[in-house]
């Protein structure tokens, strides 16, 4: 018995930790390059657009804090997509109309140019949100910059997905991705996975409050 749960935990509890090496030794998978920030501009109105050096235009439909959920390419994404059902293995979220935050695995949460996830990622949207609930979401986002990555976490994730097993975990100061903006969304009094405490990329994929915008 005990030989069946190290066969069908502890490998894919590796397989995920793999991931997670991968990442930290290919930051630039999606075309991700940070840049150290310490102050945020002012919150653009979400009628606004912009063409960044004459190549790129954001949509006027994209507004800060609207959420980026990525889609990977490597072949663990495609063991994560197995995994969680979802084709989402990566989150971020727009600060501003042309920049994102995110975070990564050995890397500290950090912005993002948003042309950094074209061909990658589907924007969505919660149209009920006020612009000071978009204030509040973008202000707690950029007061976590620097946070560093959550690894006990991941291994949460992987024990609620692959034996259905939600062990009691305190989170602290370090995050995910998803739980990032999960986190951000309930500071401004909206709960997107209502029945998850610690919502994975696919979870907020199937959140019905979100509605896609568009893909990016």
């Amino acid at each position: 018995m005990l030989r069946i749960i190290k066969k069908t935990f502890l490998f894919p509890i590796g397989l995920v930790l793999l991931r997670v090496w991968t990442l930290s030794h290919c930051p630039f998978r999606f075309g991700y390059s940070y840049e150290d920030k310490s102050i945020l501009g002012p919150i653009p109105s979400s009628t606004e657009t912009i063409l960044d050096d004459g190549s790129c235009v954001i949509s006027a439909k994209v507004q800060p804090g609207d959420i980026l959920l990525v889609r990977g390419n490597t072949w663990i994404d495609k063991i994560i997509r197995i995994i969680t059902g979802s084709p989402y293995t990566h989150v971020a979220g727009v600060v501003n109309l042309d920049e994102a935050v995110d975070i990564l695995p050995f890397k500290r949460t950090g912005f993002q140019k948003l042309r950094s996830y074209t061909g990658h990622a589907d924007i969505f949207t919660c149209k009920d949100l006020t612009d000071e609930q978009r204030r509040k979401i973008v202000e707690h986002i950029v007061n976590k910059i620097g946070t560093k990555y959550d690894y006990k976490l991941v291994l949460w994730e992987a024990s609620r997905y692959l034996l259905h097993w939600k062990w009691a975990y305190k989170a602290g100061n370090n995050i995910l991705c998803s739980t990032l903006w999960a986190e951000a969304y309930r500071k401004a009094g909206v709960n997107l996975c209502p029945d998850i405490l610690f919502p994975s990329p696919g979870d907020l994929g199937n959140a019905t409050i979100l509605q896609k915008v568009e893909s990016y």
